[in-house]
């Protein structure tokens, strides 16, 4: 396997702060509550949110109407994207957001912390196994709104996460865990 998330060359983007979310933007993936905490977090801070994946035709169209136009011009969605370009993107992110309602082995998170972007993403399926709270990003019980925008505002006002940083262990012991030898 090439080892090209664990040789990511990270140089954050904090002003404006750059989420990152990948996956398909829909229903299961958390991305209405992705947007609506984003809406409510939009007056708080400088951000910009790129969405790696497609986009769910229907879903998205029924969230254009729930969310500020304010909100629509920080959104930047990125499709059929290689797993360099991914990488390319991780290597800039402040923080990737993962709101998923489901997940079992959650790839983009394993990408992410390899890679040494902090993750604020759901308490479900796999995700707790590689985001280790405080050290490499914050969890969220799954489906809770009022949730996941409290953590992202802890979030961007952590010492390390604001500027797109993890604990120097906790990449070394993810790095291990996830080598592509294992």
């Amino acid at each position: 396997p090439d080892p090209v998330f664990h040789r990511v060359q990270r140089q954050p983007q904090t002003n404006p702060l750059r989420f990152i979310f990948v996956g398909a933007f829909g229903y299961r993936k958390g991305g209405d509550l992705l947007l609506g905490a984003l809406d409510q977090l939009k007056d708080e801070f400088p951000f910009e949110l790129v969405a790696v994946g497609r986009p769910e035709s229907p879903f998205l169209e029924s969230l254009q109407a729930s969310v500020s136009p304010g909100l629509w011009q920080r959104v930047i969605f990125k499709e059929q994207l290689t797993y360099q370009q991914v990488a390319a993107e991780l290597g800039a992110a402040t923080m990737m957001i993962c709101p998923t309602r489901a997940d079992v082995s959650p790839n983009a998170v394993k990408e992410a912390v390899v890679a040494g972007v902090p993750v604020v993403g759901s308490a479900v399926g796999g995700i707790p196994d590689y985001v280790f709270p405080g050290e490499n990003g914050l969890l969220f019980p799954a489906g809770k709104l009022g949730e996941l925008i409290n953590t992202l505002r802890t979030a961007c006002r952590h010492r390390r996460f604001s500027r797109g940083q993890v604990e120097p262990a906790s990449l070394e012991k993810t790095r291990a865990y996830l080598s592509p030898e294992l």
